[in-house]
Order: C-alpha cells, then sequence, then structure tokens
C-alpha cells in the first residue's frame, strides 16, 4: 500500500502540490488526473523516494518512501522518459535494470516484448517514442515491483498498444496484489483501468473516491417553478454554474446529493429534471476548463475598421 499524507512540496517560492492526502491501496490501480504542470510528476517523485515533501509524507506499506533503500528495489518508477544504458539493445537495457531488481524475471520480459511486437535485439536508439515505452514496459514489469508508478501511462502507444497495457495492469495487480500509481493529463485514457481516481487542479486534490462513485457526487438539474425566481432562493445549494430564466433554473449540484435534492423539494418547483455526469464531465466542472471557443473563432477574424 502506498500512503500520501498531507504532503506539501515547494520549488523555493512556489508551491507545486499542497496538502495531498491519497492512498493506493494493495491489488489497486490509482489513477491521478489533471492538467499539464499541475503537480502530478512531483508527486510520483515523492512516493518513488526521490523528492522529500516539505510537509508531511508517502509511505511504502508503512516505511517512509524518502531515501528507503530497502522499499526503493520493490518500487518501479517508470517516468515518462526512461533513462537506459548508451548504445543499449532493449535485451541489454534489461539486463542493466536486471542487475538492480532481485526478483526480475526475464520470462516476462520476453513474454511481454513478444506480445508488443517488439524485438530484444533491437537498439534502444532506433526505437520510436512508442517503441520506447514498449521496451520500458516490459522492464518494469518484468522488475515484478510491489510498488508501480507510472507517469503518462500511454504517452507514445498507438489504440492497440494501449489496450494491451491495460489488460496486462489489470493481470499483474490480480497476480500480484501490487499497489499501482498512474498519472496523466488524459481522463479517457486511465479510467477503463484505474478502480480508483484523483483530479488535481491549482496543487489540490479536489475530488477523490471510487471510479464508479465519481457521478455520484454530481448531477445536472433543471427546475421549473411557477413564478419567477431569483439566485437568492438557492443560496443555500452547494450548486455549479446556475442560470436562471425567469421560470426555469439549471445548476450542476455536488457532494452529498440525496442531501440537496431534499433542500430543492423545499423550494416549491413544478417539474424537476436530474441527470448524471458522466467522467469527463466531472472533471471540466472540477477544474473549471475555461470555454475558449469565442476566442479561437475570432483570432483569424480580420478586425473591420
Amino acid at each position: 500500500m502506498i500512503e500520501i499524507k498531507s504532503v506539501t512540496k515547494n520549488y523555493g517560492n512556489f508551491t507545486a502540490i499542497e496538502n495531498i492526502n491519497l492512498v493506493a491501496e494493495n491489488s489497486s490501480i490509482l489513477g491521478i488526473v489533471g492538467f499539464n504542470g499541475c503537480g502530478k510528476t512531483t508527486l510520483l517523485n515523492i512516493c518513488a523516494g526521490i523528492y522529500k515533501p516539505d510537509n508531511g509524507q508517502a509511505l511504502l506499506d508503512g516505511s517512509d518512501a524518502f531515501d528507503n533503500n530497502n522499499e526503493r528495489c520493490l518500487m518501479f518508477y517508470l517516468s515518462d522518459n526512461l533513462w537506459f544504458p548508451a548504445s543499449s539493445s532493449v535485451k541489454g537495457a534489461a539486463k542493466y535494470y536486471a542487475s538492480y531488481y532481485p526478483f526480475f524475471d526475464f520470462r516476462i520480459f520476453s513474454s511481454i516484448c513478444e506480445i508488443f511486437g517488439l524485438k530484444e535485439r533491437a537498439g534502444i536508439r532506433s526505437l520510436s517514442k512508442g517503441m520506447k515505452k514498449q521496451a520500458s514496459l516490459a522492464i518494469a514489469f518484468a522488475a515484478k515491483p510491489r510498488y508501480l508508478l507510472i507517469d503518462e501511462t500511454f504517452d507514445g502507444l498507438d489504440p492497440q498498444k494501449k489496450e494491451i497495457l491495460k489488460k496486462l495492469l489489470l493481470e499483474y495487480i490480480n497476480e500480484t496484489g501490487a499497489s499501482v500509481i498512474i498519472a496523466s493529463h488524459d481522463l479517457n485514457e486511465i479510467s477503463g483501468v484505474c478502480d480508483h481516481i484523483a483530479i488535481i487542479n491549482g496543487k489540490n486534490v479536489i475530488l477523490n473516491c471510487a471510479i464508479d462513485d465519481v457521478s455520484d457526487h454530481f448531477r445536472r438539474v433543471n427546475l421549473t417553478f411557477e413564478n419567477n425566481i431569483t439566485e437568492e432562493a438557492f443560496a443555500d445549494i452547494n450548486y455549479r454554474k446556475l442560470r436562471i430564466s425567469g421560470k426555469t433554473v439549471s445548476m450542476i449540484i455536488c457532494g452529498d446529493i440525496p442531501k440537496e435534492i431534499e433542500k430543492l423539494n423545499a423550494k416549491g418547483y413544478l417539474n424537476i429534471d436530474t441527470t448524471r455526469l458522466t467522467l469527463e464531465e466531472v472533471f471540466i466542472e472540477e477544474t473549471e476548463a475555461e470555454n475558449k471557443n469565442e476566442k479561437i473563432n475570432s483570432v483569424f477574424r480580420q478586425n473591420n475598421r
């Protein structure tokens, strides 16, 4: 199990992440999602014991991750650009990492290379970005880590290889009971493989729950009233994007949905319609993605004078 407890990391006067609390259970895949620059890689470096947090700590089965050589050989951190020995072949790179990981299994390595269609004798320098990622994954799984961290999990892989990776991840945790954290800016890529998800925005975790429960925290609501109504009537409601047009109201309610619905029931509406948000809609709402359409549409327009 990987526990992230009240972790804060500063770079000078800049705070990259602040008071992060997350858990990656055994036999579980935690997905960390957020835009580029939100602190995902910093958090993974702390979990890997590379960075020391300014506050809090990352624990590997109860032991502090920072500079922990006993646990580090049970941890594989597959960064977005894994280092390979100069001029090595794919097999040579595997031998290099096998010298560090005591449970390295070349049978697993060869099997995954075969599944990916990757030649073990191929020189690393001759490989495309996607093929290097495949080599990295074969090495990572063959190391048989108890804790597996992957940054930008699917970057560089074609759709077929992405599906292979998803199946490998699920099979790996089922067979080994490992704790896995995968970080990505692409929600759609990891939503099909994670059982738990955390969204980071502006250095903080803004959503942290089982992936099956994400939509239970949000509802899109449309209401109709007998008379015109004002924004003040909804001061006690936990909502996003309230829109009022005379007698009709639309909003997104969040948090304890039954409690919010109960409060709305006291407003005396004529009709109510509620729908669940998709995971992508939740991500957009929680990261407050700004709609740039109008600005995009005007970029190439000539000003009329």
